[in-house]
């Protein structure tokens, strides 16, 4: 990060360093300036008092800074509980490191648990769902199943051990399971409706039975709708 954004910062030397250093100009300074008026031309005196001026007065921020920063760190080390003579700055920062990482870490670690147990609970409300859509689909076909033997009528499913269309009754039976569709529609196979019902279903079959007899005696097949 330093070498990246504060290259300026792999320059700064020690600041006792930069005192004593400063602190030689200032000697050299006064040594040419007791040495007797310069040669004609020579420009060292003016262009090191400059310098030295202004080195000092940035010197004298930087003293300024430094002191409020380790006023800013023995305050944030006693904050913590620590000794800010014992512990050195490295070492402080170090700890915010590390505990910067773990909660990054923890922090991680949280939203992948959370996005698991999002996933578990569609999951499981998927699960609940598809089997609330089976069970009543189940309830459906026993309801249908359990008026059709209540009313006696035949199912023309071959399974069931109904007649298949093959064997001519499968016309009738889907004629019966559509007036029971229909009658679970309108509600005509519960409480007073029941006879009523079954008396419809009687006159259609007493209807298709004379209409089979009197259509014994002729050897062509039956034609419907005519």
């Amino acid at each position: 990060v330093i070498e990246k954004k504060f290259k300026d910062l792999l320059k700064l030397e020690d600041i006792q360093m930069l005192r004593t250093g400063l602190a030689d100009v200032a000697r050299e300074i006064e040594f040419h300036r007791s040495s007797g008026p310069s040669q004609q031309g020579d420009r060292f005196l003016p262009v090191m008092r400059e310098f030295h001026t202004q080195a000092s007065v940035r010197f004298a921020e930087l003293e300024d800074k430094f002191q409020d920063m380790k006023t800013r760190f023995d305050r944030v080390v006693r904050l913590f509980g620590e000794d800010g003579s014992v512990l050195q700055a490295d070492e402080i920062f170090g700890i915010f490191d590390s505990f910067l990482g773990a909660f990054a870490e923890a922090r991680h670690d949280n939203e992948s648990f959370r996005r698991r147990q999002e996933e578990e609970e569609k999951r499981a409300k998927q699960e609940v769902e598809l089997k609330k859509r089976t069970i009543d689909r189940k309830n459906k076909t026993g309801l249908m199943s359990s008026v059709a033997r209540n009313l006696g009528l035949k199912s023309s499913s071959p399974t069931n051990g109904g007649d298949s269309p093959a064997k001519g009754g499968g016309g009738d039976n889907k004629g019966e399971f559509d007036d029971l569709i229909s009658a679970l529609r309108t509600g005509d196979v519960f409480g007073e409706n029941m006879a009523k019902f079954k008396r419809s279903r009687k006159a259609r079959v007493l209807n298709g039975g004379s209409g089979a007899g009197g259509a014994a005696g002729n050897t062509s097949p039956p034609r419907h709708g005519t």
